[in-house]
């Protein structure tokens, strides 16, 4: 019963999914949740007796993971991906991934129709995207020269094309991960994931000046809060800043 749940018990639940290697953002979410649940069920139930063992509970946790690459890096693992394949999409979803920061499946999921060469960009419909929201990507020059290699390749192995990244039978590709990991290895990048490709496109923007309004409108972020964990990387904006500052005689 929800009712008989402890504290303790709670504990033991963060303990049981941090040995399964679960995430700490995971735990922490799903926690959210049960105690939203709870929550709703208390008001809307008028159940004000039902206890919340969530809520006011220290969960620690630190900061969110940011793991990003540098250009150099970025180029041993293109060059990687591209070594053994017999299809340029690896290499053309790694570069994809850097220049637009999208999420994996939502390139996975993208297809031709929503691209817009002439004004460059393509459309994520809500369906695609984590919140639901509909969102435009910007594509600079690099962006679309991946775009344009990866159609013609598909335009010449495909009979009729929907998916940007399409198997030979018209399908959509649905996973990248056994090809990324080798990439890595053999690019001697260690403790890199696929989502990683997304807070180096982060990283590499914040670095070079970018507002982190810019960014966070960039990657979709429903809240200022998750970007933030980028700010760090920009300290020179913060000198630049205070530099304005007149001196007081």
């Amino acid at each position: 019963m929800v009712s008989d749940l402890k504290r303790a018990d709670v504990r033991g639940y963060i303990a049981v999914r941090r040995v399964d290697g679960v995430a700490e953002s995971t735990v922490q979410r799903e926690l959210r949740f049960f105690s939203a649940a709870i929550n709703f069920v208390r008001l809307e139930h008028d159940r004000l007796e039902l206890p919340n063992p969530v809520q006011r509970l220290a969960l620690g946790g630190g900061e969110s993971r940011v793991r990003w690459i540098s250009r150099d890096e970025a180029r041993e693992l293109v060059a990687s991906a591209k070594k053994y394949a017999r299809r340029p999409h690896l290499a053309n979803f790694i570069k994809l991934s850097l220049h637009t920061g999208c999420r994996k499946n939502e390139l996975l999921k993208l297809e031709w129709s929503k691209v817009d060469f002439e004004r460059a960009f393509f459309t994520l419909e809500p369906q695609d995207t984590k919140n639901g929201k509909r969102r435009v990507i910007p594509l600079n020059d690099a962006a679309l020269a991946v775009l344009r290699d990866q159609r013609d390749w598909v335009s010449r192995h495909v009979s009729r094309p929907r998916w940007v990244f399409s198997t030979v039978s018209g399908a959509r590709l649905t996973s990248v991960q056994k090809g990324f990991r080798a990439s890595c290895r053999r690019a001697l990048i260690d403790d890199f994931r696929v989502h990683d490709l997304r807070h180096t496109f982060a990283s590499w923007l914040v670095m070079a000046g970018v507002s982190l309004y810019v960014v966070k409108d960039l990657l979709g972020h429903s809240s200022i809060t998750v970007t933030e964990r980028y700010a760090h990387l920009a300290p020179h904006v913060g000198r630049s800043a205070v530099q304005l500052l007149l001196p007081v005689e």
